[in-house]
């Protein structure tokens, strides 16, 4: 497995030796931030994430076999002997790592998405025993186009020879042309996202291979905990800086889709994916789109209302500011509300730390409140139609018992519960905040209230008193 310290890895890691009959996980890791790769196996194991697999299994971690890599290497960093060791012994790969930063350097998005796929099919072709290869791509891989069905796409560029302009150019030069070789793809993310598919299609023939194709991945719904997150991506971001008082404007189209599915059940599926390419035979490579289902879509708007109405009766007590907020899809009326709301007040507070000799931060930071805000706008605006009949297909294999411990069915996913407990989630796993302290979360709330509409109507009535005062002027003669 690649990709097994990020959000989508820990739960596959977690759920695989819960429930599945495996010997070993052959774990590719990177040393970082001063932490070899035995510290950082220790460190992630650690987690409230695996306490219900701790509490079944004591000794799991036996199961763990770290191996020294990095994707974003010729080989993926791995030694001449651990190359031999997977060869002789794995026979399930999955590829999940990958950098998701929408605003990630062109070279560095190209080393680790694409050039990283390369070298994963290059490994696979030494494997042994190989049955299935699962590779994490994204249900926005071809998000150049409204209607994405579950099949590869021609692009503009075929990802071979967008590696060669990586390998032949100096960062800013590729960064240039590949600003006008991506048209069409809101970022470095979804684009080399595609190019990596595109890769699988032309180097992958002959290898047991599947596409995995994940709509927005949010906090899990049930197994093995309910709510649990451990990142700020995409919609969790937005909602903590609504909780915490820092963000009071948000421009998306109301009436579009919100594909986003909870992180279990997408590993459900993904692992069930696993077990369809290893299992019969596929005249074509197989794509998972998993995505939310016909007849239980949900609309921004109703994501943001059930978000916010849990999100009120379950405030954040390090929150800087009252939790007000106000949605718009109109592009000229965010960009006011935005002025009001964000830009004054930060010049305003930055003014105040400076009289008390304090260093200013408050406008920085709502650049890149507003920079986030820029980059998940594309698809908070764009309309997509997935198609998903091979998840259908996924489903109607599986046994009733397998589908009780594989559960992936997303037409019955009750949103409303859901998103509760994502609320939930966030104040105890990224916030570190305990139910006890929802009492006094909401008397912060009731002190910023007060505080807030008391600037608010002294704001309002010191702009009416200095509009009168101009208009007598101006109507008084002289």
């Amino acid at each position: 497995m690649t990709g097994g310290t990020g959000f989508l890895g820990k739960i596959i890691m977690e759920k695989i030796m819960r429930t599945c009959q495996i010997d070993t996980i052959y774990l590719l890791i990177r040393d970082k931030k001063g932490k070899d790769m035995h510290s950082r196996v220790e460190d992630l194991f650690d987690d409230v994430l695996y306490d219900r697999l701790r509490q079944q299994q004591p000794k799991f971690r036996h199961r763990i076999h770290p191996i020294a890599g990095d994707c974003s290497l010729p080989g993926l960093g791995i030694s001449a002997h651990d190359r031999a060791l997977l060869a002789a012994n794995v026979h399930v790969v999955f590829h999940v790592a990958a950098t998701v930063r929408f605003d990630e350097k062109l070279n560095i998005a190209m080393a680790i998405n694409v050039s990283g796929t390369r070298e994963l099919l290059a490994l696979c072709r030494e494997i042994q025993h190989l049955d299935a290869v699962v590779h994490v791509s994204t249900a926005y891989a071809n998000c150049n186009r409204p209607d994405i069905d579950e099949k590869f796409y021609p692009h503009r560029i075929s990802a071979s020879n967008a590696l060669q302009i990586y390998e032949a150019l100096d960062a800013d030069t590729l960064q240039t042309v590949g600003a006008e070789l991506s048209k069409g793809w809101p970022n470095t993310y979804t684009f080399t996202k595609a190019l990596a598919e595109d890769l699988i299609k032309s180097e992958g023939k002959g290898l047991p291979i599947t596409i995995f194709r994940p709509a927005v991945v949010l906090p899990t719904a049930q197994e093995p905990i309910p709510g649990w997150i451990d990142n700020m991506y995409g919609p969790t971001g937005m909602m903590v800086g609504v909780a915490a008082g820092l963000i009071h404007v948000c421009h998306v189209h109301k009436d579009n889709n919100a594909e986003l599915v909870p992180v279990d059940m997408c590993v459900n599926a993904l692992l069930v994916s696993a077990w369809d390419r290893a299992t019969r035979e596929h005249e074509e490579t197989p794509i998972i789109n998993f995505v939310t289902k016909p007849g239980n879509k949900l609309p921004w708007i109703d994501y943001i209302d059930m978000a916010w109405k849990h999100g009120s009766q379950l405030p954040i007590f390090k929150s800087i500011w009252y939790a007000v907020f106000t949605v718009t899809d109109s592009e000229t009326w965010f960009g006011v509300l935005w002025f009001l709301y964000h830009t004054l007040p930060a010049f305003f507070m930055d003014l105040c730390l400076r009289i008390v000799g304090k260093k200013p931060k408050m406008v920085d930071i709502y650049k890149k409140v507003k920079k986030y805000s820029d980059l998940i706008f594309f698809f908070t605006h764009m309309k997509f139609t997935f198609s998903c009949a091979n998840v259908d297909g996924l489903w109607k294999r599986l046994t009733d018992r397998d589908r009780e411990v594989f559960y992936f069915d997303m037409s019955s996913l009750q949103w409303d519960d859901y998103i509760r407990n994502n609320v939930e989630g966030i104040r105890q796993y990224l916030m570190k905040e305990s139910a006890s302290s929802i009492p006094a979360a909401k008397k912060r709330q009731a002190r910023f209230k007060v505080l807030h509409y008391t600037i608010m109507y002294t704001i309002y009535a010191l702009g009416f008193l200095l509009f009168a005062t101009l208009l007598s002027k101006l109507l008084l003669p002289a």
